[in-house]
């Protein structure tokens, strides 16, 4: 499939100078849209939504400075970039008040069109390179949304409303279906959303039984579908080709290993859909295989509830769900007050890419060969991005459950690494003394969730500053980490009542916290306790058994 052109616009009030830009970018692969004066670069600018503007600094109507001003001061335009390509600039004041108002680069006439183009094509690359970090950016925080979201729809109709709603908002399908399943995967609910209207059950359920739909290709493999073109597919999907739609996505969400669902998304445009999206509407799915359950488990307590001695087994079972639930909302709430220094961390990698992309720029401006080594520092700089947001992914994703044999001192680490910044920015000493202890048998993502709880609670017990200090070492036959902080501290009422549900120091606390953290581990057959005096601060210890052969 052919890849769409760059779009360039150019904006001179001189015909040579248009026919001549037009020529050059034309030969290197560009689309090349024009205007000859001001205001009609202005116009074209917003209704186009170039790639690049080439632009003259005197034209008529409306000069580039002004042109400029305006195109950064609407949120559509005010990330393209914009070259001034000028005879105008004779000055360094000239050059310096064009780049303040928001111009990537200033060339002066007469250039070297070789110049010209590798310039172009830099400040392309840098602007596509930051907006695919704010894409991932943005994408994180709404994975945290959504899992707040998700989390609070109780009701099976609620939860459909939110799927059928969060495709649209988060990706601009235009048509979005839904397939739901019960425990013996039959289907339950079929729902389609700006599309046309659902059929009964069980026409829906014949429509999943074929292959060649988008539904029943999904339902066969049990994997996730990209499809970028429907013109262009060897194998079009038949409730596709007979619509106006030319792309679409669906991913199947599960639960504990069973089909929860189908979630589809479809676009009247082809090539709408990227691996990114996927993997976006992936996250969806699997949240939403958790608040499916959750939702039909509600159902079934409203169902059962006037018959209180034969609910007592689905009561168990409902406890035993809602414990778990309550493990993964108060991770997601975790990650939610880690949100704003993990995006801190993301973006500040930012700055050295666009340096050095900058170096580079001159080096190729002044003729001189590019310095690989400024290249390589702009390459660890991603690779750190990249870094940073796979442990947080890791964190994110809900454990399986399994216990199995772990080496606890990495994951102390992966929590400290996480609240690095946030130490930082909170005036926070940390001082570790970890000792490396035998492996023991636990939960990784759980244990992970309770050491980071701790962490955080002491960071809000110091609001002007303080020491943190985090210990791990040999206990008697287990291991023992320590948190301590030098922050309010509690009294004696405080603390026999700390690890009671819903009982809370923080005016905005929830009160679940210690309670779920208490309950982790206890499930590991170990111990946690705390130690604090008004003003003199507090100590959590948690105790894990080692293994005994």
């Amino acid at each position: 499939m052919e890849e769409r052109k760059p779009l360039v616009l150019v904006a001179d009030d001189e015909q040579n100078a248009v026919t001549l830009l037009t020529h050059i970018f034309e030969r290197d692969g560009f689309e090349v849209e024009n205007a000859r004066d001001g205001e009609s670069a202005l116009e074209k600018a917003r209704a186009l939504r170039p790639d690049l503007i080439l632009m003259d600094v005197q034209m008529p109507k409306m000069d580039g400075f002004k042109v400029v001003e305006q195109l950064r001061e609407d949120p559509a335009t005010a990330r393209v970039p914009i070259i001034f390509v000028t005879a105008a600039a004779r000055e360094p004041a000239d050059v310096a008040h064009g780049l303040k108002l928001g111009a990537d680069d200033y060339i002066r006439k007469p250039y070297n069109y070789h110049e010209l183009l590798a310039r172009a094509r830099s400040k392309m690359h840098a602007r596509q390179l930051e907006d695919r970090l704010q894409r991932r950016n943005e994408q994180l925080e709404a994975l945290v949304r959504i899992g707040a979201d998700l989390n609070q729809r109780l009701g099976l109709s609620e939860l459909i409303d939110l799927l059928l709603a969060l495709p649209g908002q988060e990706l601009g399908a235009e048509a979005v279906e839904l397939f739901l399943f019960d425990e013996q995967q039959r289907l339950l609910h079929c729902q389609k959303h700006q599309a046309p209207p659902a059929a009964d059950l069980n026409a829906a359920e014949a429509r999943l039984k074929q292959p060649k739909t988008v539904a029943g290709q999904v339902y066969a493999s049990g994997e996730p579908l990209l499809i970028a073109d429907t013109t262009q597919a060897s194998d079009k999907p038949t409730d596709l080709e007979s619509s106006h739609l030319r792309s679409a996505i669906a991913v199947p969400f599960r639960h504990q290993g069973k089909l929860m669902g189908i979630l589809i998304a479809a676009h009247s445009s082809p090539n709408r859909f990227s691996d990114t999206d996927l993997r976006l509407l992936r996250s969806i799915g699997e949240q939403a295989a958790l608040a499916a359950r959750n939702a039909q488990l509600h159902a079934e307590l409203q169902r059962h509830a006037q018959n209180l001695e034969s609910m007592v087994e689905v009561r168990t079972q409902e406890l035993r769900a809602a414990q778990d639930q309550l493990v993964r909302t108060e991770k997601l709430a975790a990650l939610g007050r880690l949100a704003a220094g993990i995006a801190h961390e993301v973006n500040n990698p930012l700055q050295p890419i666009l340096n050095c992309l900058e170096v580079a720029t001159e080096d190729i401006e002044s003729g001189e060969p590019v310095d690989v080594e400024v290249l390589r520092v702009a390459e660890k700089e991603v690779q750190r991005i990249k870094t940073i947001v796979a442990r947080l992914l890791d964190f994110a994703r809900p454990g399986t459950g399994d216990m199995r044999e772990l080496e606890i001192h990495p994951l102390v680490q992966e929590v400290l690494v996480l609240a690095r910044k946030q130490l930082e920015r909170m005036h926070i000493e940390l001082t570790t003394n970890i000792v490396p202890v035998p492996p023991l048998i636990g939960n990784p993502a759980q244990l992970k969730q309770v050491i980071l709880n701790l962490v955080l609670n002491a960071m809000e017990a110091m609001p002007d500053g303080g020491r943190l200090t985090v210990g791990l070492c040999p206990d008697g036959g287990g291991a023992a980490i320590t948190v301590r902080d030098t922050g309010m501290g509690m009294d004696s009422e405080a603390i026999a009542q700390i690890f009671d549900p819903f009982y809370s120091t923080k005016e905005d606390g929830t009160g679940l916290g210690l309670a779920v953290s208490y309950g982790i581990i206890e499930g590991h057959g170990g111990q946690i306790r705390v130690e604090s005096l008004p003003n003199k601060g507090t100590t959590f210890t948690i105790w894990l058994p080692l293994p005994t052969e």
